[in-house]
């Protein structure tokens, strides 16, 4: 009796689990880092997945914030620069750039976000720290991909170590 009543178990608990591992969901950002050695910037360029931005957006600013293809909502456009103020930060000879934002783009299910920083003098390491959607997923992962001279570097930062070194 024992037996049968832990062969019904297990397989309760696997009928159970394959339900539940469709809906779960992995949360992730890559980031392209390019250093533009002629122009003497940073191009930044962020992928994430709409879905999940949006959500962001609503839970932390207005629960009524769309990203809506083709729109070109300002405050919106706010909404993200003063989100990647307070999330994201590359530091190059102890000194944090500042980032300007460029404007946005969709493709499929990703928003892609672009920024820019300017006056960059040449170096020979960057500190990045990414905790961008962190605060709403607990395991999001924000991928680095930091380009110089032809040469990239990455990282992967996660809530709990958000912040990484890259030497060229």
């Amino acid at each position: 009796m024992k037996f049968q009543r832990i062969i019904v178990l297990f397989t309760l608990i696997i009928s159970l689990s394959s339900f539940t591992s469709g809906a779960h969901k992995y949360y992730m950002s890559v980031t392209e880092i390019e250093y533009v050695k002629e122009k003497r910037s940073l191009q930044i360029i962020s992928r994430m997945f709409v879905d999940d931005f949006e959500k962001l957006l609503q839970t932390r600013y207005d629960e009524k914030a769309q990203l809506i293809r083709g729109e070109n909502n300002p405050q919106v456009n706010s909404y993200i620069k003063r989100y990647f103020e307070d999330k994201f930060s590359i530091t190059i000879q102890n000194n944090q750039l500042p980032l300007k934002f460029i404007g946005k783009r969709y493709e499929d299910d990703l928003i892609i976000c672009y920024f820019e920083a300017t006056d960059v003098e040449n170096f020979k390491q960057a500190t990045i720290s990414n905790l961008v959607l962190t605060d709403l997923f607990e395991d999001q992962k924000n991928l680095i991909h930091f380009k110089k001279d032809g040469e990239t570097e990455s990282l992967m930062l996660l809530k709990d170590k958000s912040e990484g070194t890259i030497k060229f």
